[in-house]
């Protein structure tokens, strides 16, 4: 895809002219002419860059850095058109139109700049991408050729290598089944241990109930005794009571 870039503010002859205005008496007048000389000198080594980029990255990235100064360069001619229009002097009418004229011309170099840089990015991965595809194929071919003579051998270890596994699984079964003999051994003594602890567990429980009730016999007892030894006291006490009165 071939780019066409029209003559514009690079040029000599657009030199000669910028020289010339610089001449201007006007001091605002030389200001917006170096201002805006300078935004597009920046946007214009912004295309060099952007014809010269090879990765998306790269370009998305001076993409942005081109459309904040062509912003810049929109706001530069809005002052210049407001000054103008302000101070009634032809000649800021005159530059304005002619940097308006620039202006579509950078942005129409800017466009077919990033459309070109594109296209040869897009094409350049297409070339990339078969060249892969090309050479895969060909190691995948030149590995199966070595393959056929490996073959054999590898199968052999294959199946040592699965014996081995099978000779493991093997022992671990023996070893888990006398794991599994030692814990049944363990249940049943557990078991037995168990009914062993229920029956002492049922003695202990009639045994207390017994003491409990001998506890309460003797407590009864007690309080017999003590009501029996209060009457005697008292029959005592009357038969003196009797014999003295």
């Amino acid at each position: 895809m071939k780019l066409h870039i029209t003559p514009d503010i690079s040029s000599t002859e657009t030199y000669q002219k910028l020289f010339a205005k610089l001449q201007n008496p006007d001091i605002n007048y030389q200001n917006y002419v170096k201002n805006l000389a300078k935004h597009h000198f920046q946007v214009k080594a912004v295309i060099q860059d952007i014809l010269g980029c090879s990765s998306l990255d790269k370009l998305n990235a001076l993409n942005e850095k081109g459309r904040a100064l062509l912003a810049a360069l929109r706001e530069e001619l809005d002052s210049l058109d407001l000054y103008g229009r302000e101070s009634g002097d032809e000649k800021f009418i005159i530059e304005l139109e002619a940097q308006k004229h620039l202006l579509a011309g950078l942005l129409r170099e800017f466009r077919d700049a990033n459309v070109n840089t594109l296209f040869n990015i897009e094409k350049a991965q297409r070339e990339e991408l078969l060249k892969s595809k090309i050479e895969g194929e060909s190691n995948l071919r030149n590995r199966k050729k070595p393959a056929k003579k490996d073959g054999l051998s590898m199968s052999s270890g294959v199946t040592e290598q699965l014996l081995a596994i099978s000779r493991q699984l093997a022992d671990t079964t023996q070893r888990s089944q006398a794991t599994l003999d030692t814990l049944v051994s363990s249940s049943s003594a557990v078991h037995g241990t168990q009914s062993e602890l229920e029956n002492t567990a049922g003695t202990i429980s009639q045994s207390s109930k017994l003491l409990n009730k001998y506890g309460r016999r003797e407590f009864t007892d007690k309080v017999i005794m003590f009501f029996a030894f209060l009457f005697f006291l008292a029959v005592c006490l009357y038969i003196v009571q009797k014999r003295l009165f």
